[in-house]
């Protein structure tokens, strides 16, 4: 058996789903394969998400009992053949799809012209069957094909619908010609709805055609992203001769020279040169970054001027353009919570509606025999008019919108469930370091104990600071080091080494027990000058790491992190948005209000540990609040992992973003509330589609089944497929409204 750690993960592109049942009907056949874990099949992106153990499945195996439903998942040996595939098969169906509806319009047009001018010739009726037979047999099959293998399955979709709704007409119609007298013997009218059957079908494939065109407008966002991927690279040779060469050819530690108006292939740092680059697609700023050598540069950004040699740290799938991708992928293949109840609701719809068709037959026909053709033109136009593809598009639709539109602005959403609950969040809770600050702090002073007066003493101290620091990823650790650096000293490499997270390090080092943590390690001080100068420094809003040497503090760093630019409109606009905002943090109480206030936060929660802030989260949510975390660091990921709703700043530490669901690409505090109201529209749109939705099927079946007959007005079959095809066109368009949604 493997292991939970052996457990794959990944999203294959699904063909041929027509409805939401159908995204029901393959997930039910890749559930039932041994070894499947989850399967999330999802009909807006035409996707399964697929959690299964290799030692007892495989893709493939999955892909044939995914056939075997009728329908196809592609399996590719990469990522980027399994796009091109699904974009072939996508661009076939549409073609494919054009020609069956432009013929069934060809044949249906003088169909109907002919049936309602009741000009009669001989061997009418003969030629509209034929005529109405190539409808259904060439431009209507898949309907028949996916239908039949539906209801076999026990899992009715809207093919099924249509399938029977057709055929019941068809058959109707080729009853009464073949044997006329059967019902004109009653004084009954031996109608014919051959006109009827192939409306039905020319209908509902314009819809699906249309619907095709307008989704694949939602799925621009994926392929913006993937066309940020240059295709070639130049790759500077051992003997300083350039070759270009294909970006899946790069490996790490390759140089490479990018020049005015290309695409960066890596993610690496600048080791010679200097250029402007557009990282726009991270950031959201169009103004050019100074990239000078030792500074780090992404894969798809470009540079604007001048010329740049790269070395590479990150190739293919490990760059943050990749990553990015996958992310948005899979984003927009999950579920919000809202998802649920409409599957449940998919599921049962279409018998239901089948149900309801025949009760309304039976209802008619008991009213007398005169009824008959009134009962089932009533029952057609009912499995016509039932629509699941607008409950099924409701919410997966707005959901790939959004979370598209939210990556073009360097708002990266990991799944539906965070977009849906961050419209719904009513309290902050922030970190200061990196995330309300730059996180580009810098040494403003060095204190020293009275007890370390000896200049050789001090030395072999900042060495050991210097060293231990260099170990850390916290951003006050950098500072520490970048400036002992300057003071041309060397760092003494750790004879031990351990990081507390919230109090911060404990080595040996240069023959000596060292502590490097908070300034609260300075009350062991007996120097009075020392501890009053480190609590001056803190009033001021600085941060102070104080080192402990054998038990004796002995020095202190002042470090100073400029608050962001853009941090008092963000808290400012939070608010406004009635968002409590608290700023959560491990530094003290003085300089963490100093900071607050800067910002224009009131609520102040300081000198926390990690399990503090997780219990704050903890606190506020058992109060109703629906909490939302945002930090950058690995004291923050308890906090992150427990707030209803995590977002990471994009430069912040791998765990803090891994655990994160919301990732702000580019750093930009101001695309907090940003994201707030992309997932407030987000929302909004969702139950739009989800009352329109609801709405047109409560009032279209009633009308289709004869509610208002007796006023003189009858739903024909082929006015119902119109507004089954509208219904499902209106759910696309007002979901593509979330394109222009103002996040700014």
């Amino acid at each position: 058996m493997a292991n939970k750690n052996e457990i794959r993960h990944e999203t294959f592109p699904v063909t041929g789903m027509m409805c939401a049942v159908c995204a029901g009907t393959v997930s039910k056949a890749i559930s039932g394969c041994p070894g499947v874990m989850t399967a999330d099949v999802n009909f807006a992106t035409n996707s399964a998400t697929i959690d299964w153990n290799p030692d007892l499945t495989s893709p493939r195996v999955i892909a044939e009992a995914v056939k075997g439903a009728g329908y196809e998942m592609i399996v590719s040996e990469s990522e980027e053949q399994a796009v091109k595939e699904k974009e072939e098969h996508e661009e076939a169906a549409y073609k494919e799809m054009k020609r069956k509806v432009i013929l069934a319009w060809v044949i249906t047009v003088p169909l109907s012209v002919l049936c309602m001018s009741h000009i009669h010739f001989a061997a009418e009726a003969w030629i509209y069957m034929s005529l109405t037979l190539v409808v259904m047999l060439y431009c209507g099959n898949g309907f028949y094909l996916r239908g039949l293998k539906a209801l076999r399955a026990k899992s009715p979709n809207m093919d099924s619908l249509v399938a029977i709704s057709t055929a019941v007409s068809f058959i109707f119609s080729v009853f009464n010609t073949i044997f006329p007298e059967v019902l004109t013997s009653r004084d009954i009218s031996a109608e014919l709805y051959y006109e009827g059957a192939a409306m039905i079908i020319a209908f509902v494939l314009t819809g699906k055609l249309l619907e095709l065109r307008s989704r694949h407008s939602t799925r621009m966002a994926i392929k913006a992203l993937m066309g940020m991927q240059p295709d070639e690279a130049l790759l500077e040779l051992p003997d300083g001769k350039t070759r270009t060469v294909p970006v899946s050819q790069i490996s790490i530690d390759d140089t490479l020279i990018v020049r005015q108006g290309d695409r960066v292939p890596v993610d690496g740092y600048v080791t010679g040169g200097n250029a402007s680059v557009d990282e726009s697609m991270l950031t959201g700023e169009s103004i050019g970054v100074e990239k000078e050598t030792g500074d780090a540069v992404s894969a798809g950004t470009i540079v604007n001027a001048g010329s740049i040699r790269v070395k590479a740290v990150k190739v293919g799938s490990q760059t943050e353009l990749s990553r990015i991708i996958r992310a948005v992928k899979e984003a927009q293949g999950s579920k919000a919570p809202v998802q649920k109840l409409v599957d449940k609701v998919a599921a049962v719809f279409v018998p239901s509606i089948m149900a309801i068709a025949l009760v309304t037959l039976l209802i008619w026909t008991t009213l007398g025999k005169d009824y008959l053709p009134v009962g089932l033109v009533c029952a057609v136009s009912v499995l016509v008019i039932a629509c699941p593809c607008a409950l099924g598009l409701a919410t997966p639709m707005a959901v790939m919108v959004g979370i598209g539109r939210g990556a073009r602005s360097g708002i990266l959403v990991k799944d539906a469930t965070a977009l849906e609950l961050l419209a719904k969040v009513d309290t902050l809770l922030i970190d200061k370091t990196g995330t309300l600050t730059e996180g580009k702090p810098e040494l403003r002073e060095i204190i020293w104990d009275s007890s370390a007066n000896d200049t050789a003493l001090r030395r072999l101290i900042l060495s050991s600071v210097y060293g231990a620091e260099n170990e850390s990823i916290h951003p006050l650790a950098g500072a520490i080091a970048s400036g002992i650096r300057k003071q041309d000293i060397e760092p003494a490499r750790p004879e031990s080494y351990e990081y507390i997270p919230g109090f911060g390090i404990k080595c040996r080092s240069n023959g000596m027990n060292m502590e490097i943590g908070p300034a609260s390690l300075s009350e062991k001080s007996e120097d009075m000058g020392f501890r009053n100068k480190i609590d001056d420094l803190l009033g001021q809003g600085a941060g102070v790491v104080v080192a402990v040497c054998n038990c004796k503090p002995v020095v202190a760093f002042a470090v100073e992190d400029e608050i962001r630019v853009d941090a008092v409109l963000a808290v400012k606009e939070l608010m406004s948005a009635g968002i409590n905002v608290e700023l959560l943090t491990g530094d003290r109480q003085a300089t963490a209000r100093h900071i607050a206030g800067k910002a224009g936060i009131t609520a102040v929660t300081a000198e926390t540990l990690p399990s503090m802030k997780q219990q704050r989260v903890e606190e506020l949510q058992k109060e109703g609040h629906v909490v939302a975390m945002a930090g950058d660091g690995i004291n923050d990921s308890q906090a992150l992992a427990a707030a209803d709703v995590s977002v990471a700043m994009g430069g912040g530490s791998d765990i803090a973003i891994d655990v994160a669901k919301i990732t702000l690409v580019g750093g930009r505090l101001a695309s907090l509330p940003e994201a707030v109201r992309l997932a407030k529209s987000t929302l909004r749109i969702i139950r739009e589609n989800l009352f329109w939705a609801f709405i047109y099927n409560i009032i279209g079946i009633p009308l289709a089944a004869g509610a208002l007959y007796k006023t003189g007005f009858l739903l024909s079959p082929m006015f119902a497929s119109a507004a089954m095809a509208l219904s499902s066109l209106c759910v696309v368009a007002n979901s593509l409204r979330l394109n222009r949604v103002k996040l700014r």
